[in-house]
């Protein structure tokens, strides 16, 4: 008997499916006195989703309150789809923890995870949204779209005549994974050079980016850069962009990071934002 927790994430705080797939012989068979709950706000197209898809080996009660998982529920679970950090120890038959994160670093640091347990993320599937937010974001930071909402909240109606293009600009993206090849590419559409930075070594520089580096080589890189985007969630980004190293973006420069929140420091963020350096920052990690 195999208890899967399957979070949906249609709602701004993530809800659990609990479903049981009964195994006889390693062949799936359905029973349904043994039906778990689904504990997930589900409309009636979910529903009928998941019952099309895995109705066959599973059997769905569904509830609506979208409370977490009970204590019974984890002890029993051998596979978890989602993020139950704080819940974690409360398991004991688990063998697969599927991430819906592209990161899993903080499950790799933590002692309470059994070595028996395969470790799976979600690398791969975020690569689209993630660069569209970063280039809405651009564009929004270069056309002033911030200013123009508030102005318009509060009817004043004036024009501002400064604005930017990324075309021209040089954009410097730390982590040439999925996420920061999927940026890249867009950036070159809208006519920006590339650079791209990865910790191991540049055999041969993909078509998504201009010029390829490694790490060491950023702090000559900085300069060069209009724009800055951290698209890397590994623990060596951790404090990677210092007060200095903020201060070597060319002045006016952007930051925009989709990668990890401990990348700069945030009193050292601010003060560069208030002081002029930087020229705007958006971030989707805190």
């Amino acid at each position: 008997q195999m208890l899967f927790i399957i979070p949906l994430l249609k709602t701004e705080n993530p809800y659990y499916i609990i479903v049981n797939i009964l195994t006889d012989n390693g062949e799936n068979t359905m029973q349904n006195e043994k039906i778990r709950l689904v504990l997930a706000q589900c409309d009636l197209t979910m529903r009928e989703t998941l019952n099309t898809r895995f109705g066959t080996q599973c059997a769905f009660t569904f509830a609506e309150n979208g409370e977490h998982p009970t204590a019974e529920q984890l002890r029993a679970a051998a596979v978890i789809f989602g993020e139950p950090m704080s819940q974690l120890a409360q398991t004991e038959n688990l063998r697969l923890l599927q991430l819906t994160w592209a990161g899993a670093d903080k499950y790799t640091r933590i002692e309470n995870l059994p070595q028996s347990v395969v470790l799976a993320n979600a690398s791969g599937a975020f690569g689209t949204i993630i660069a569209e937010y970063a280039i809405g974001s651009l564009v929004a930071l270069y056309r002033s779209f911030g200013r123009y909402w508030s102005n318009k909240q509060a009817y004043i109606w004036q024009k501002y005549d400064h604005a930017e293009t990324i075309s021209g600009k040089t954009a410097l993206v730390l982590g040439m994974g999925d996420i920061g090849a999927n940026v890249a590419r867009r950036l070159k559409v809208f006519g920006a050079a590339v650079l791209g930075v990865k910790r191991t070594a540049v055999s041969a520089v993909s078509a998504d980016f201009d010029e390829a580096h490694t790490l060491d080589a950023l702090d000559a890189l900085l300069p060069r850069a209009d724009i800055v985007l951290a698209a890397s969630d590994t623990r060596e980004t951790a404090g990677l962009l210092t007060a200095e190293r903020l201060h070597a973006m060319k002045a006016g420069a952007v930051l925009v990071n989709v990668g990890r929140g401990s990348l700069a420091g945030t009193d050292d963020l601010v003060s560069a934002l208030q002081d002029g350096h930087l020229g705007g920052a958006a971030l989707d990690v805190f």
